[in-house]
């Protein structure tokens, strides 16, 4: 397991350092001048590609808004990309305010209409990965914002490769804010979604 941290000051690097004492598995990589979701996805992409052989590869939150139980059951699924999904059939969220989902599904929709991605939720980090769409992230992905969820998707959608869905329980974080939830993040994806959008249609 291996934990990208952005120098936080509120305690998680003094716990990390506990349990890594207590489980050798567990790996900790703190980035002291850089900051933003994509760039840490990134980071812990090639870092994984660096350190480890694998053949899937899981991405969560670590705030327990993502039920690790649900783990098993994506790894069984074979697709390049599997997606937890609060979307689809059997998915759901629990303790989100109304603006919340609205900009969720504003999202979702825009990313959908305008790149044609054959999924519900484009925007979910909860995600199992293969190792050559994680490669092929590593080589192409330029974005450093959470529209890099959307680029995942979508390279994995240009490649041809095969993408699925799985329902999940989405448990809001209890502390912290959504990345998509300030202006400056939100005007990034609009921007992302619609200069990929120019560019097949070119």
């Amino acid at each position: 397991m291996l934990v990208v941290d952005d120098g936080s000051t509120d305690g998680t690097l003094e716990i990390l350092e506990v349990v890594a004492s207590e489980y050798p598995g567990l790996d900790v990589e703190v980035r002291r001048t850089e900051r933003g979701f994509g760039t840490a996805v990134l980071f812990g992409f090639r870092e994984c590609l660096r350190r480890y052989e694998f053949d899937r590869l899981v991405q969560m939150d670590g705030d327990l808004s993502h039920d690790p139980s649900a783990i098993p059951g994506m790894l069984d699924m074979p697709a390049d990309l599997v997606i937890g999904s609060r979307y689809v059939r059997g998915g759901r969220i629990v303790n989100w305010p109304l603006p919340r989902r609205v900009i969720s599904m504003m999202a979702n929709g825009l990313a959908r209409r305008f790149l044609g991605l054959p999924v519900r939720d484009v925007t979910s980090g909860y995600r199992v990965y293969s190792r050559r769409l994680v490669q092929t992230i590593v080589d192409q992905a330029n974005c450093g914002g959470y529209e890099m969820l959307v680029e995942a998707v979508w390279l994995a959608n240009q490649h041809g490769l095969t993408l699925q869905e799985t329902p999940i329980r989405f448990l809001e974080r209890r502390n912290g804010r959504s990345k998509l939830a300030t202006h400056e993040e939100a005007a990034k994806f609009v921007r992302f979604v619609l200069r990929k959008s120019i560019e097949s249609l070119t």
